[in-house]
C-alpha cells in the first residue's frame, strides 16, 4: 500500500522541470524513457522518510523539489518553475539519478534541515545550527552540533560544515544506511532513533525525548 504523505508529497511538492529529460545527457536518457520516470525515481528513494516527517514537511508553507537536468543543489528563498514563485527548493539532477548518486539527495537533506530548523524561515536557523522548530528537534539539533564537532563525517565534504555535515549524512541514510552505520555510527543512531523513527513523531508530553535520553545516557 503506498504511502499517503508520499503520494501528497508528489502532486504538492514534487516537480519536474520543463525539458528536464530532453536536455540531459543521452546516457541519462537512455536509463529514463518517459519524463515521469525520474519522478518515481526520486520517489522510490525517499520512502525510508517515516510518514511523520512527511506530514511535517507538508505542514510547511514551503519547501519544494525541482528535477532538473542542471546541477543538484539547494537554493533557499524564491525560486521560480513555469511563472510561478516557489520557496527554499531542492534541485536534484536527473543525471544524479540516473547514476543512484548520493548527491541526488542531498540537497533534499539541506531542505530537511532549513525545514526542521526553522520551518524555511529567511534567514531561519537551520536545525543543524542548534535550530529546532520544538523542543524536541532542537535537542536533536544541538546533537548534531556535538556529532560534527567529533569529526567523524564519512567524507571530506561531510568534515567541512555543520550544515554539508547533516545533508550528507541524511542522504546517505537513505541511499546506504548501512554504510553510514560504519562510517558514522552515531549519526547513524541519531537519526534512526529520531527523525526516521514513526515514534519520534507522535504527540509527546513536554519531555526530552526518550530517544535523546538513551544515547546521551
Amino acid at each position: 500500500m503506498e504511502n499517503k504523505c508520499l503520494v501528497q508529497l508528489k502532486i504538492e511538492r514534487i516537480h519536474v522541470a520543463p525539458r528536464a529529460l530532453e536536455l540531459s545527457p543521452p546516457g541519462v536518457q537512455k536509463r529514463f524513457t518517459r519524463i515521469w520516470a525520474p519522478l518515481e525515481e526520486l520517489l522510490d528513494r525517499l520512502r525510508p522518510l517515516p510518514a511523520g516527517l512527511l506530514h511535517f514537511w507538508l505542514k510547511q508553507p514551503d519547501g519544494h523539489v525541482i528535477i532538473t537536468h542542471l546541477p543538484s543543489r539547494y537554493e533557499p528563498g524564491q525560486q521560480t518553475l513555469k511563472r510561478h514563485v516557489l520557496r527554499n527548493v531542492a534541485y536534484v539532477s536527473v543525471a544524479d539519478l540516473a547514476r543512484d548518486s548520493l548527491d541526488a539527495l542531498v540537497p533534499v537533506g539541506y531542505l530537511l534541515d532549513h525545514l526542521l530548523g526553522s520551518a524555511g524561515a529567511d534567514s531561519g536557523r537551520y536545525l543543524s545550527d542548534g535550530g529546532g522548530v520544538n523542543p524536541a528537534l532542537r535537542q536533536v539539533g544541538m546533537r548534531v552540533a556535538e556529532l560534527f564537532a567529533l569529526g567523524y563525517g564519512f567524507d571530506e565534504a561531510a568534515r567541512s560544515d555543520l550544515h554539508t555535515y547533516w545533508a550528507r549524512s541524511v542522504a546517505l541514510y537513505l541511499h546506504d544506511r548501512d554504510a553510514l552505520n560504519v562510517a558514522d555510527p552515531l549519526i547513524e543512531k541519531l537519526l534512526r532513533t529520531t527523525i526516521f523513527s514513526p515514534g519520534f513523531w507522535r504527540p509527546r508530553k513536554q519531555q526530552e525525548p526518550p530517544a535523546l535520553r538513551r544515547m546521551q545516557g
